[in-house]
């Protein structure tokens, strides 16, 4: 390890089929929050999504499987979770990976953050995205185009409104008239902005450097730490290009661990798998590669696998 600690977390699956035993329940869900936060896991991380159509959403990607064809997934609500974890632990970090500004009036959701943030007391990383997956929009109403400016205009009301000023806002997509959060959450800034992109085109770089705390780099299914690396350097270099101090932004990177061997994992996807020992290398390898956090996809998911991973990390530090 370097001297810098490196905060590691787990993804909640919310999702269908997301647990070793099945589609867990809300409460499911909850229990497992517990269990990381009593694990001596930094934090736990939920997903903002409602109904996946993978062969639709993966068209738009150009990477259709034709297994996925007709088959959908569904989600519990993020931000009802997050509310529900918030109340249920006592010092674990929550964050979201990501949420959508697209799917709620930013103003509302700088609220729903605030007062999450307060009932935390002061646990939020607040993971925002511009959002993915165009047949999701299309079943639940939202539109999928512009959806970069969408999440602009979002950004340039709840980045000011978490740090307590008073906004005045008129875009092309959303408006405010003196919008301000009161009463004001623990934190005098707000919880932390994180951005989720892997390396992205220069609009969202821009973005990251512009209003990120955080920023997050995706690779459940590619675990490389050269791919982390070259993604690093791209945003890097986006904020030197925007007068942001590359030092001030914080690397969270999303990674894929799994602690049991995994009969239905795919050839192509890059896991951290084998032995304790191989599984605490492969840690060690994105700790000492300046990530700051980890917020790890563990597979299978079980209240035993998080037991499990926690006593690999305990053994990293």
């Amino acid at each position: 390890m370097t001297d810098k600690k490196t905060k590691i977390g787990v993804l909640l699956p919310n999702w269908d089929n997301g647990y070793q035993s099945g589609t867990p329940r809300s409460v499911d869900v909850l229990q497992s929050a517990r269990v990381a936060d009593q694990a001596d896991l930094d934090s736990v991380w939920i997903v903002d999504h409602f109904l996946a159509e993978p062969y639709l959403d993966s068209a738009d990607y150009g990477d259709v499987d034709e297994a996925d064809k007709g088959r959908t997934v569904g989600f519990w609500e993020c931000w009802t979770l997050v509310s529900a974890i918030s109340a249920a632990t006592s010092r674990i970090e929550i964050g979201t990976l990501v949420s959508n500004t697209g799917y709620r009036n930013p103003a509302l959701l700088a609220q729903m953050m605030n007062t999450i943030d307060d009932l935390s007391d002061g646990r939020l990383i607040a993971g925002l995205g511009a959002g993915d997956w165009p047949a999701e929009h299309a079943k639940f109403g939202y539109s999928y185009e512009h959806r970069i400016g969408r999440f602009e205009e979002a950004l340039n009301i709840i980045k000011p409104l978490l740090e307590g000023e008073v906004v005045d806002f008129e875009g092309e997509h959303y408006q405010t008239k003196r919008a301000q959060l009161l009463p004001k959450g623990p934190r005098a800034a707000g919880p932390p902005i994180l951005i989720g992109v892997l390396m992205g085109g220069p609009r969202m770089q821009r973005l990251v450097a512009q209003f990120a705390q955080i920023w997050n780099c995706w690779l459940v299914d590619r675990s490389d730490v050269n791919v982390y690396l070259q993604a690093r350097d791209s945003i890097l270099k986006a904020c030197d290009k925007h007068g942001r101090d590359p030092d001030s932004l914080r690397k969270n990177v999303t990674i894929g661990v799994d602690v049991e061997f995994v009969e239905s994992g795919s050839d192509e996807e890059i896991r951290i798998r084998g032995s304790r020992d191989e599984i605490a290398d492969g840690l060690r390898r994105f700790v000492e590669a300046d990530v700051d956090h980890l917020s790890v996809s563990v597979r299978p998911f079980s209240d035993e696998s998080i037991a499990k991973f926690a006593d690999i990390v305990r053994e990293l530090r």
